[in-house]
């Protein structure tokens, strides 16, 4: 070896080992300190303002007891069973599927926990406590904030046998604390966007390093597990099990007792607008106005995503001059008859101010628009609709759900509006010609029922896990000098 060629291995090496010493700064105490810092900051400018806000709606507080990881409200959680994550509505709805077939499996008896981090996603799974449903919570709370204190706090009291964490909601620290505690964390119908990917690309050396924590990454898609791998999971403990939202059941109603409800006859077009997003309100209602033009006895239904949301969805629909119903007070009665064109529901719109009803409302619509996509949020849950058969309009921001999308476009049971004009004139094609509806809505629910299946391999590689674990222990190993470091 000549020393020019001896030299350009030892530049090689050192910046290589330049390279991993930069990996490992950033995994680093001080990096974790950052963090922490940030995370930090982040609440001392939220926490204010939720407090504000609640205080003004109504609203319950913001549980900080909850947040700084003691037991809140309600029964305090017993030890040694499976807590499981779910942000909001979508991933709650996600989450009590999988407790319920969770509880057939596991031992008569093992506790059941489940944190969320929003409101609605509470007020969700609170209901289906009260209900009994089977797929209900044995005790629920807040998601701790990711600090060590709070987190390490939590799971001291819990001591769960494992952790499963629907979608992708990566806390660096609660990772890093379940490896301590030798319990294992699952990625449940994990999902990377491309937007999302790019971002966590920045900080990769220290994500690969959090990831390596996860025991099991069950990803909806293949480009879903190609990212999460090259964000730094392990390659083998990736595997693509499906995306879980093609198996939730559809609501146990009928489209007669919903619309009877509503007060709206056979015949009367219902057009629905779901999840709608701040935005919306606008183009949906130019998409009303020209269903309105095809049919008078046309009705919308108007679902904001957000509670948040109902007053200025409320201020929408009376700038537009529409008479307006709320779903709150309809009642369990139908909504009455007369003062409507055509003698139908005396309203034009109908205000949906309740979380956890939207399929039922689904289950009553002719034609549904699924919002969150006519502006830049990524989109909403398309396969909701789709699985009642009913042939779904959706805006072209769909990174969130984009292989459904194209699945339902491709397959002639979805259709792209790129706004609201185009977007009324989609609903009426569909309305003035019936064989077409019917095609659109059969291929629809045929889009679902062949993706379906998810939620079966889910659970076999979640018991993978599960089986062979032992009860956990009393307490994480002391920390020494090398525990300092994760």
């Amino acid at each position: 070896m000549g020393p020019r060629r001896g030299r350009d291995k030892r530049a090689r090496q050192g910046r290589c080992r330049n390279g991993d010493r930069r990996a490992l700064m950033l995994y680093s105490a001080p990096m974790y300190g950052l963090y922490g810092a940030l995370i930090r900051l982040a609440w001392a400018v939220v926490l204010p303002y939720q407090s504000v806000i609640a205080a003004v709606s109504g609203r319950s507080r913001p549980r900080l007891r909850e947040r700084r990881g003691w037991p809140g409200e309600g029964p305090p959680p017993r030890r040694g069973g499976v807590w499981v994550h779910a942000v909001s509505v979508g991933e709650v709805r996600l989450a009590l599927l999988l407790l319920a077939r969770l509880r057939e499996r596991l031992a008569a008896g093992t506790p059941l926990h489940l944190t969320t981090s929003t409101p609605t996603g509470r007020e969700l799974a609170e209901q289906a406590r009260r209900s009994g449903e089977a797929g209900r919570p044995d005790t629920l709370s807040a998601i701790p904030f990711d600090l060590p204190g709070s987190m390490g706090r939590f799971l001291d009291h819990l001591r769960p046998r494992a952790v499963l964490i629907l979608e992708t909601e990566i806390w660096p620290n609660l990772l890093r604390l379940c490896a301590r505690r030798a319990v294992p964390v699952i990625l449940v119908n994990g999902r990377i966007s491309p937007g999302a990917h790019r971002r966590y690309r920045a900080v990769r050396p220290f994500l690969r390093r959090a990831l390596e924590q996860v025991r099991l990454f069950g990803m909806q898609s293949r480009a879903d597990a190609e990212r999460i791998v090259d964000l730094g999971a392990p390659p083998g403990r990736v595997r693509v099990t499906g995306n879980l939202k093609f198996d939730l059941p559809p609501p146990a109603v009928t489209p007669e007792a919903v619309r009877a409800r509503l007060g709206i006859a056979p015949g009367e077009p219902l057009f629905v607008a779901g999840s709608t997003a701040p935005g919306e309100e606008a183009p949906v209602l130019e998409a009303f106005r020209i269903v309105r033009e095809f049919d008078p006895r046309a009705r919308l239904a108007l679902v904001p995503r957000h509670p948040q949301r109902f007053a200025r969805a409320r201020e929408a629909l009376a700038s537009a001059g529409l008479r307006i119903a709320d779903w709150s007070r309809l009642g369990s009665a139908p909504a009455g008859s007369g003062g409507a064109p055509g003698g139908g529901a005396p309203y034009d719109a109908l205000l949906v101010d309740a979380v956890g009803v939207l399929p039922q409302i689904y289950a009553a619509a002719d034609v549904v628009f699924v919002g969150g996509s006519l502006v830049a949020r990524g989109g909403h849950n398309i396969l909701e609709p789709a699985s009642l058969g009913k042939p779904v309009l959706f805006g072209p921001h769909m990174a969130n759900f984009r292989e459904p999308a194209r699945a339902l476009a491709e397959a002639g049971g979805g259709f792209v509006a790129r706004d609201g004009v185009e977007l009324g004139r989609l609903a009426v094609r569909l309305l003035a010609d019936r064989p077409a509806w019917v095609v659109a809505a059969a291929m629809a629910r045929h889009v679902v029922e062949a993706n379906r299946g998810a939620m079966g391999r889910t659970l076999v590689a979640v018991e993978e896990v599960l089986s062979p674990l032992p009860e956990p222990p009393a307490r994480p190993p002391a920390p020494g000098l090398a525990a300092a470091r994760p």
